[in-house]
């Protein structure tokens, strides 16, 4: 048997939000709440306005090893699966991206 690290909290990939990328390649939200450039930084400042913990780590995506884009540890203020989390991030990122244009 082995020992799993517990986390407190949901880990959230850029990867997951890059419009760039295909299901297979890692993206978990559809195109149209997906982001031309998600970055650590700015999925950290999403997550900040939701009033959510985050913390962020260096770190490479299984998929993508050779590229370390970074993830959050995401813990909401309540109770949600991660796949709605995700969802939530992603309507955030685009808000910003929204208001950046």
């Amino acid at each position: 048997m082995f020992n799993m690290i517990r986390r407190e909290g949901f880990i959230i990939w850029p990867a997951y939000f890059d419009r760039a990328l295909s299901w297979r390649e890692g993206r978990r939200v559809p195109l149209r709440l997906s982001s031309r450039s998600p970055t650590v930084e700015r999925l950290n400042k999403a997550a900040q306005k939701l009033g959510w913990y985050v913390k962020v780590e260096v770190a490479a995506h299984p998929k993508t090893h050779w590229r370390k884009t970074g993830r959050l540890i995401v813990k909401p203020d309540k109770p949600l699966s991660k796949q709605h989390v995700i969802k939530i991030l992603a309507q955030e990122l685009l808000r910003q991206e929204t208001k950046e244009l």
